[in-house]
C-alpha cells in the first residue's frame, strides 16, 4: 500500500495470551511489515507487549503517553477504546468486538466511531443490536494467522496417538480424556482452566496428531496442518474437513457452531473421522486465505474507508454522546448502582453462557422475572431483574438473545408485555429488530401507568440464526413527562415461539 498510515490500536490487556491479545499483537506486526507505523495502549504490560517493542511496535499504558497523532483508531474493548476516543475526538475510530457476552466487547457508541467491525457473524449480530445500525453496515472481519510462526510440521501418523486439548474453560475436559482413552490415544492439556499457559503453542502444536480446540486456535492448528476437533466447554462442533471449514469460517470456530454436546461418545465419532490427508487440504485452504498479509489488507481497506467516510463531529455532538456513555458506563454511589445485584447478575450470565442456552420450546410461553422459567433460553441485555413476573428495561435499547434450533420457516414471537408511561401526554415508539433487521414499529400512547398487552411479531428466517437470534428493542418517547425520575419503559411478562404457519 502506497499510503503509509499511524494506526493506534487499544486493547484491555496485553499482559496474557488470550484471543484479543494475540490478535492485536498479529496485526500490529502485521502493519509494521506492511509500511505502517502502529501503536498499542493497554493498561497492562507483560511478555505479549514486550514482543512488540522489541519488534519495534511502541506499548504505552497511559494514554498521557500518546504523544503522536494518528491517522486512525483501531478499537478493542469499550474502556481501552472510549479512552483512546477521548484522547483523539478528531480522530476516525472503527470499533471491533471479539466476544459475544462479555460487557467490555461492547459496541462503542461515541461520535468518532465511523465503522464497526466484527469476528464472526454472530459477533455481527451482537454489534448490529447494541448499534441499531443494519447488518449489512456492520464489517465481518474473519480472523488470521501468522503463517510465519503457524508453520506446517510432519505429516500426522495413519492412527492418532498424541492429542493436545485446550482448555479456557474445563466442562469438555473429562470427555475429551474419556475418549481419547477409548481409542488409545494420550492427551495433554493446556490453557487457564487447568492452569497450564504456554506461550509458544505453535512449537506444542507439531508434537501433536489431533488437536481439540475453538476459535483462533483452531485456525492456528489448521494451518500447522493438524486435524482439528472443534470443541470447548460450550459444546462440541466436529472434526474439521474442507466442506465444515467452509461453513464454519464464517463463525470463527466458536459459538456459533458449537452446537452439540461434548460427550465421550460424541467426541469418539469425530476422532473416528480422523484424517491427516483431508487435514492437509484444509490446512492448504488455510494458509491461502487466512495468512497475515490478507488479514492486514482486510484493516487496511477498513482503516481507509473510516478516514474517507469520517466527518469531525461539533462540539455538541461531542458533549453529549460522553454524557449518555458516562451515565450508562461510570459506577455512581449509592442504591442507585446495584453492586451486588450486578455482580450477581454477572455470574449468572457466564455461567450460563458457559453452558449455553437452551433452545427454545416451540409454542411454549416463557416467563420472565424472578418466579420466571426463562434463564436456560433466553439471555438479557439492558433488561432489569424486575418482580417476581416481569423484567423491565433499563436502557433505550434492550435484546433478547434466544437459541431457537433448527428453523425451517419464518419465526412468530408473542409476547406478553406492558408499557409504563408516566402521564398521558407521553407517546413511547417501539421499533424491533431481529438481528439488527427492522421488523416492526408500534407506539403506545394516550394513558398514564402499565397495561398489559399482547402482540405477535413476524421474524423472517432470513434474518434468524438457530444457535443466536437476538430479539432488539429500540425505545423513543415522545411528549411531556410529568415524572422528572421515571422513564417511559417497557415490560415483558412472557414471551412464546413458534417457526413455520
Amino acid at each position: 500500500m502506497a499510503q503509509s498510515l499511524r494506526i493506534l490500536i487499544t486493547n484491555g490487556v496485553m499482559h496474557g495470551r488470550t484471543g484479543t491479545e494475540i490478535v492485536t499483537r498479529d496485526i500490529a506486526q502485521g502493519l509494521l511489515e506492511a509500511g505502517h507505523r502502529p501503536t498499542v495502549y493497554s493498561p497492562t504490560y507483560g511478555a505479549i507487549a514486550q514482543e512488540l517493542v522489541d519488534q519495534g511496535v511502541p506499548v504505552r499504558t497511559h494514554v498521557a503517553d500518546l504523544e503522536d497523532k494518528f491517522d486512525v483508531i483501531h478499537g478493542h474493548h469499550l474502556v481501552t477504546c472510549a479512552a483512546a476516543l477521548a484522547r483523539y475526538p478528531h480522530i476516525p475510530a472503527i470499533s471491533v468486538c471479539h466476544d459475544g457476552e462479555s460487557w467490555f466487547d461492547t459496541a462503542v457508541i461515541l461520535p468518532n466511531v465511523v465503522r464497526y467491525a466484527a469476528i464472526s457473524e454472530v459477533l455481527v449480530d451482537r454489534t448490529a443490536a447494541e448499534t441499531g445500525l443494519p447488518r449489512d453496515q456492520i464489517d465481518l472481519v474473519l480472523n488470521g494467522v501468522d503463517m510465519e510462526r503457524f508453520r506446517p510440521g510432519r505429516q500426522p501418523p495413519p492412527v492418532p496417538r498424541m492429542a493436545l486439548a485446550f482448555a479456557k474453560n474445563h466442562q469438555h475436559v473429562e470427555a475429551v480424556r474419556a475418549a481419547c482413552a477409548a481409542r488409545n490415544i494420550a492427551v495433554d492439556f493446556i490453557g487457564s482452566a487447568v492452569g497450564r499457559v504456554i506461550a509458544e503453542p505453535e512449537t506444542a502444536l507439531l508434537r501433536y496428531d489431533i488437536i481439540f480446540t475453538s476459535a483462533l486456535s483452531a485456525i492456528e492448528a489448521m494451518a500447522c496442518l493438524r486435524p482439528v476437533i472443534v470443541c470447548d466447554g460450550r459444546g462440541l462442533a466436529g472434526m474439521v474437513d474442507r466442506a465444515r471449514y467452509n461453513a464454519w469460517r464464517p463463525h470463527n470456530f466458536g459459538a456459533g457452531v458449537l452446537k452439540d454436546l461434548v460427550t465421550p461418545a460424541t467426541v469418539t465419532t469425530e476422532i473416528d473421522r480422523y484424517d491427516p490427508a483431508e487435514a492437509a487440504a484444509v490446512g492448504a485452504l488455510v494458509r491461502d486465505e487466512a495468512a497475515l498479509p490478507v488479514w492486514v489488507r482486510k484493516y487496511e481497506q477498513l482503516y481507509l474507508r473510516a478516514i474517507a467516510d469520517f466527518d469531525a463531529p461539533n462540539e455538541e455532538q461531542t458533549v453529549h454522546a460522553w454524557a449518555r456513555h458516562l451515565e450508562r458506563w461510570t459506577p455512581r454511589q449509592g442504591d442507585a448502582w446495584r453492586f451486588t445485584t450486578e455482580r450477581q447478575a454477572l455470574v449468572t450470565k457466564m455461567r450460563r453462557h458457559m453452558a449455553g442456552l437452551d433452545v427454545m420450546p416451540r409454542a411454549h410461553a416463557i416467563i420472565f422475572g424472578t418466579a420466571g422459567n426463562y434463564e436456560r433460553t433466553v439471555a438479557l441485555t439492558g433488561f432489569d431483574t424486575g418482580d417476581a413476573h416481569s423484567i423491565w428495561t433499563s436502557q433505550n435499547v434492550a435484546s433478547a438473545r434466544m437459541h431457537l434450533g433448527e428453523l425451517d420457516g419464518d419465526v412468530q414471537i408473542a409476547l406478553t408485555y406492558s408499557v409504563y408511561l408516566p402521564s398521558t401526554e407521553l407517546e413511547l415508539e417501539i421499533i424491533t429488530l431481529v438481528n439488527g433487521a427492522q421488523i416492526e414499529t408500534w407506539t403506545e400512547r394516550g394513558w398514564s401507568g402499565w397495561r398489559r398487552a399482547q402482540r405477535t411479531l413476524t421474524a423472517p428466517l432470513a434474518h434468524c440464526q438457530g444457535i443466536a437470534t437476538w430479539l432488539t428493542f429500540r425505545l423513543s418517547s415522545r411528549g411531556v413527562n410529568a415524572s422528572p425520575t421515571q422513564a417511559a419503559s417497557l415490560a415483558l411478562h412472557a414471551i412464546e415461539v413458534r417457526v413455520g404457519a
